[in-house]
């Protein structure tokens, strides 16, 4: 299991570094990543239903923090390789992010808040972003919309992942 949580993690950091480094030419190759962590998915139903339900919301979270001027992509809303993205990293969440599954609410909020700002930060030095304030202001605000919507979607995974098991 510590095998599979690891090829996932890396999988998913290279998704992260390919859409970082190559944008819009980096989907047919984040596609195939994607589809390979899709196939090695312990839990494709929960993986797949998941991704469903918890797209959406974070294209939604997205779209508001632009809306609010936090930062702002090189297309407007946002570009689709940040689709691809998430896609990713909800596929981490019942495998090589399962801890976070474990923890309270409030805990996993805290995590997220702490950390996620920290992505879109990195993106920012990478120039697919532009954050529309300074980092002191960005990281709380964002943390915490990112935060809230993330701990929504591990509730979900929770209330998928017992549909499932029935």
């Amino acid at each position: 299991m510590r095998l599979h949580s690891l090829i996932n993690f890396v999988l998913f950091q290279v998704v992260w570094f390919m859409c970082l480094l190559l944008e819009q030419d980096s989907l047919v190759f984040s596609a195939v990543v994607i589809a390979l962590m899709f196939y090695l998915s312990a839990q494709k139903k929960q993986d797949a239903l998941l991704v469903f339900k918890a797209l959406p919301l974070a294209l939604l979270c997205e779209f508001i923090a632009v809306q609010l001027g936090l930062f702002e992509f090189k297309v407007d809303p946002f570009p689709l390789w940040l689709v691809f993205l998430w896609i990713a990293l909800v596929l981490c969440i019942n495998t090589s992010m399962s801890f976070l599954t474990k923890l309270k609410p409030w805990q996993a909020f805290c995590v997220c808040l702490l950390f996620a700002p920290g992505s879109y930060w990195a993106g920012s030095r990478f120039d697919v972003l532009e954050l529309g304030m300074p980092l002191w202001q960005f990281w709380p605000l964002y943390g915490a919309l990112w935060a809230a919507t993330f701990t929504l979607i591990l509730f979900i995974n929770g209330k998928i992942g017992a549909f499932v098991k029935q």
